[in-house]
């Protein structure tokens, strides 16, 4: 990455508009009396300290997960617990690095090396780079030391191929070795899945028990952070399906081959009855409840000596059932979007709250297929200046929820990094204008009837605005988006459809506007924001059997003439040279910003609770570059744990 944000600036953001922007430089996420019997206690600044009755120190964490027999151990599909990416999965299913946002470095995990190489097999980078100075491969430092290692791996002249060396002597919780095996039958599933990484790759091969080549069809950079952030899985539970998959795409098979599709079907209802590890934690199947599981110590994992805590207790529930949990210090840490009242009461009580970027937030989604009458970008232009989204942020989060400037489908706090000056001042920033917004209906073909809109086709703007119950930032969004169209004379009625069930019906195209995400909480490169826009609810709504929101990828603009967007996303991080990127990823900020797709709402922080002296000792002062990870990609509790850096008492 190429944003250069001073580490110090997150942490003491103040109220104002953009609070990274030097020089105008989330996602996701019991009872309250679930009390530890019989802990001892001791006194430790202004909590009470507490240990486990048999003297192990414990971790508290809350996250929403759905519990089983809705939950389950496919970490691949739908309804996954802690499926990867994820900040507590992170901790039972190691990745081959994690990365520090704010300091452009990786922490080497199930990967000890790693570099951009030739090898003949691929697509040879044309512009051929070398490695800019400060990029190195990684060495082969151990985890436990908490080295890192710097940013773009070395890039080879010509390069073709991204190649890991795994850890050697790295085991599973079953005892097996981690092996090439392992890592070549996880990507023939994401291959299954569709997953975008394989955009960029032709093939994954074994080179031999501890190297993988990644050989590229389309070279970029990307596909070093799609890679060593992937949490392999054990061929030991997935590597029959991998072997199926394998065998159908080798043998020239697509995803929109039925044998393909009856396969991913099939893969969509498997449950593993287990869960195999290779990093410090398993979860402990007999702790599995509605309302929270155990992590325990995995004594196999190469790491295990460098983690101070011997279990993981995680509450299950979104905000309204973690906040009286948090507030009764029964949880160490928890990333929820609070609401107001509840940061206000755990201020006041002492929890600390940290603010790190989360770089996405909550958008406006339509169902294009449903109603085509949306398609005219007009629509959707007056749509954004109907809404006010600072007053959005405010009511959702106050401090936290900051109103979109851009609009341009990634974070206000990565365009000027991306952007140039004059694509930056020619994006249209929709400001809060509802006799603009009236006029860009007019000039669509919608008229009044009395004080609601006709759309163009003579059928009243009525519509149904779904978003996930148990969000309550993207609740409060939902509801005052909801009074700000009516007011401007749209027939909204909100629905709030529980979390799990909502983005399935999305996909499946269940609805008619519906509360998701823009931008993207996971990885620190635009492009992973457009995959967010133009895939996931989308053309990856395949996996989900549907459509999606159904919005044609092939477009017409003003800014850059007729456009393929599908094409437009994946090259987006076309080739080895960040800096070379940048035109590709200006032009589709610039179509993003015209067309619309999704309409961003505002841009979230955290407001994260940190609950220290009762279980756990202090956490890093707010300065420490650590908090401009976002919460859940590089999960920041999953680094301090891994490297020691938190402490019971």
């Amino acid at each position: 990455m190429s944003r250069p944000d001073d580490p110090t600036v997150m942490a003491t953001r103040a109220n104002a508009r953009h609070p990274l922007s030097l020089d105008r430089r989330r996602l996701l996420g019991a009872s309250a009396g679930a009390l530890l019997a019989g802990a001892a206690t001791g006194t430790l600044g202004f909590g009470r300290a507490v240990v486990a009755q048999d003297g192990g120190a414990e971790f508290h964490g809350g996250t929403s997960f759905p519990a089983p027999p809705e939950g389950h151990w496919n970490s691949f599909v739908t309804n996954a617990i802690f499926p990867p990416p994820h900040f507590y999965g992170d901790l039972i299913w190691h990745p081959f690095a994690l990365y520090y946002w704010g300091t452009k470095e990786w922490l080497p995990l199930m990967g000890t090396e790693w570099a951009f190489i030739r090898t003949g097999e691929g697509t040879p980078e044309a512009a051929s780079p070398a490695a800019s100075p400060a990029a190195s491969p990684a060495s082969g430092t151990p985890a436990s030391d908490s080295v890192s290692v710097t940013g773009l791996a070395s890039v080879e002249p010509g390069a073709d191929t991204f190649q890991v060396k795994l850890r050697q002597g790295a085991v599973w919780s079953d005892g097996n070795p981690f092996t090439a095996k392992d890592v070549v039958a996880t990507f023939w599933i994401l291959r299954l899945m569709s997953n975008t990484v394989w955009r960029y790759l032709d093939h994954v091969e074994a080179v031999d028990d501890y190297t993988v080549n990644f050989v590229m069809s389309q070279p970029s950079t990307v596909v070093q952070r799609y890679v060593l952030r992937t949490s392999t899985q054990s061929a030991a539970i997935y590597g029959e399906w991998a072997a199926k998959a394998e065998a159908l795409f080798t043998s020239g098979k697509t995803i929109d081959d039925p044998e393909v599709t009856q396969l991913l079907d099939q893969f969509n209802q498997f449950r593993p009855e287990q869960t195999i590890a290779t990093g410090p934690f398993n979860v402990d199947m007999s702790t599995i409840t509605n309302a929270e599981l155990t992590l325990v110590k995995n004594a196999q994992a190469f790491n295990a000596g460098d983690v101070a805590f011997d279990r993981i207790r995680i509450f299950r529930g979104e905000t309204d059932t973690i906040s009286p949990i948090v507030l009764s210090k029964e949880i160490d840490y928890a990333t929820h979007g609070f609401a107001p009242a509840t940061e206000k009461q755990m201020i006041e009580t002492g929890i600390r709250v940290v603010r790190p970027p989360i770089y996405s937030g909550p958008a406006l989604y339509m169902n294009f297929g449903k109603f085509p009458q949306l398609e005219d970008k007009r629509v959707r232009q007056a749509m954004a200046m109907a809404i006010n989204r600072d007053q959005n942020g405010v009511i959702s989060l106050a401090d936290s929820g900051v109103g979109v400037q851009y609009m341009t489908g990634m974070s206000d706090n990565y365009v000027p990094d991306w952007l140039p000056e004059d694509a930056i001042s020619g994006l249209n920033p929709y400001p809060y204008d509802l006799d603009a917004a009236a006029a860009l209906l007019q000039e669509a073909g919608w008229t009044k009837d009395g004080d609601r809109w006709v759309m163009a086709d003579g059928t009243p703007a009525k519509f149904d605005l779904t978003f996930p119950a148990e969000y309550a930032d993207w609740s409060a969004a939902g509801q005052d988006a909801t009074e700000q169209l009516n007011t401007f004379g749209f027939e909204v009625a909100p629905r709030a459809i529980t979390y799990t069930q909502q983005p399935i019906d999305i996909d499946r195209g269940n609805f008619d506007l519906a509360i998701q995400a823009w931008g993207s909480s996971s990885n620190p490169h635009p492009h992973y924001s457009y995959t967010q826009a133009f895939y996931t609810r989308n053309t990856l709504a395949i996996n989900n059997g549907g459509k999606g929101m159904d919005f044609p990828l092939q477009q017409e603009t003003d800014v850059a003439g007729p456009v393929d967007l599908d094409q437009l996303t994946v090259d987006a991080a076309d080739g080895l040279d960040e800096s070379q990127q940048k035109a590709n990823i200006t032009t589709i900020a610039q179509v993003f910003n015209e067309l619309l797709p999704i309409i961003p709402l505002f841009e979230r922080y955290g407001n994260n609770a940190v609950l220290e002296g009762v279980r756990v000792q202090p956490w890093p002062p707010d300065d420490d570059p650590i908090y401009q990870n976002s919460p859940y990609a590089d999960g920041i509790n999953t680094i301090l744990i891994l490297t020691g850096r938190l402490q019971p008492v």
